[in-house]
C-alpha cells in the first residue's frame, strides 16, 4: 500500500481513519443495544403469553378472548403456535440482526 507523500494528505488520511473507527464503534454499540432490546422483548413476550394462558385457564378461551378484545381463534392460534415452537425449540438462542465479524475467521 502506498503512503501519501504530502504531510497534509497523511493528516487527512489519519483523520479519515479515526472517523471510520469511531463510526464502526458506534455501529457495534448500536448492534449490542438492539440485541439487548430484542432480549427484553422476548422476555416480555414470554410473560405476556404466560398471562394469556393463565387467563384462558381461569376464564376459558371464549371469555379470555372477549376480555382481551381479540377473536377466540386468534387467541387459540397464538397460544398453540407458541406451544409448537417451544416443543420444537425449547432453548432456541436469540438471533442477532448484525454480522459478527469474528464468526467469519
Amino acid at each position: 500500500m502506498r503512503h501519501p507523500v504530502d504531510q497534509g494528505a497523511r493528516q487527512r488520511l489519519l483523520e479519515a481513519q479515526r472517523a471510520e473507527a469511531n463510526a464502526l464503534r458506534k455501529v457495534q454499540a448500536a448492534a449490542r443495544n438492539c440485541d439487548a432490546v430484542r432480549s427484553r422483548l422476548a422476555a416480555a413476550d414470554v410473560k405476556l403469553l404466560e398471562a394469556q394462558r393463565s387467563l384462558v385457564r381461569t376464564s376459558g378461551a371464549a371469555r379470555a378472548a372477549l376480555l382481551l378484545g381479540v377473536e377466540e381463534a386468534t387467541l387459540r392460534r397464538g397460544l398453540r403456535r407458541t406451544d409448537d415452537t417451544t416443543s420444537r425449540h425449547p432453548t432456541s438462542p436469540s438471533s442477532s440482526g448484525h454480522i459478527d465479524a469474528e464468526a467469519d475467521d
